[in-house]
């Protein structure tokens, strides 16, 4: 919990901070990425700081979306994502940056919504022989899912599309996703 606090309070002092030598964007954009069959959609905020008469800054992010992943055993399952991140590098109306985040909902709860499932394959005491020869134990633990990537952006008046490439490391109770490279366009409007 006392990541999920921290993380929140340096959003907000990052996010809030309009001082007379600083240049902020602020965003509302929609976001879709995908790779086969797997896809994140959202809508979420952002807000670009860098210094007064410079292109070179950083921004802070958030999203709310849905996403539906397909795991190594093809079964595909789908859950809600919050997400929060920062991305790096040149904001002008060409933007090229380098971007991280994970999902705050993980961070704050660690728990997957499609995971409603008791799984008493963690006691190997209880376990039939079936069990302990065909499940997967590394896949116990349910990491926070998180993602690295890159992109690059056109603006034109108000209106910025942006095209990434995201390596995003999404699991859950006993399950990992099959596919980690997504691909994705956003769409959106700045003040």
């Amino acid at each position: 919990m006392k990541k999920i606090i921290i993380f929140i309070c340096l959003n907000l002092l990052f996010s809030f901070n309009s001082y007379a030598k600083k240049s902020n964007d602020y965003i509302i954009y929609l976001h879709h990425d995908a790779n086969d069959t797997d896809h994140y959609s959202s809508i979420g905020t952002e807000i670009i700081h860098r210094k007064l008469n410079s292109y070179l800054g950083f921004a802070v992010t958030t999203s709310l979306g849905y996403a539906e992943v397909t795991d190594t055993s093809n079964y595909q399952h789908s859950f809600i994502s919050w997400e929060g991140g920062m991305k790096f590098g040149y904001f002008s109306d060409f933007s090229l940056y380098a971007e991280f985040g994970v999902d705050l909902l993980e961070l704050a709860f660690n728990d997957r919504s499609d995971d409603e499932y008791d799984y008493s394959h963690n006691d190997n005491s209880y376990n039939t022989d079936f069990e302990n020869d065909n499940f997967d134990h590394r896949d116990t633990d349910n990491n926070i899912d998180g993602y690295v990537g890159i992109g690059s952006s056109l603006m034109i008046e108000q209106i910025k599309v942006t095209g990434f490439i995201r390596f995003r490391e999404i699991s859950g109770q006993n399950w990992q996703a099959k596919n980690h490279t997504f691909s994705g366009i956003e769409l959106a409007i700045v003040f």
